[in-house]
């Protein structure tokens, strides 16, 4: 398997080390969850876009960013679903 970086070192993943006590992280203060709306009404093949100012204070933990998204699928006629219909999205939902 390839390195990431010339300099990086192979390791295990701490999930998978059981024996020895896990480090405290002390890095981090506090949390917030922030809601941000898109800066424009969305459209059909358009970018989101949001805008996100910091004060150099934070960073954002893109590991914990959720995307809220509300949606309905309907038949390729727009007619509504039935009950029974087996339905589901596939990749790039969005697009």
């Amino acid at each position: 398997m390839a390195l990431v970086h010339d300099h990086s070192c192979e390791c295990a993943k701490s999930e998978l080390d059981l024996f020895t006590i896990p480090p405290t992280q002390t890095s981090i203060e506090r949390g917030d969850w922030k809601e941000y709306r898109p800066l424009s009404s969305i459209n059909t093949g358009g970018p989101i876009e949001f805008q996100v100012s910091g004060s150099g204070e934070e960073y954002i933990d893109l590991d914990q960013t959720q995307l809220y998204v509300r949606a309905k699928i309907t038949r390729i006629d727009r007619s509504a679903l039935e009950e029974d219909d087996a339905v589901g999205h596939v990749n790039l939902f969005l697009e």
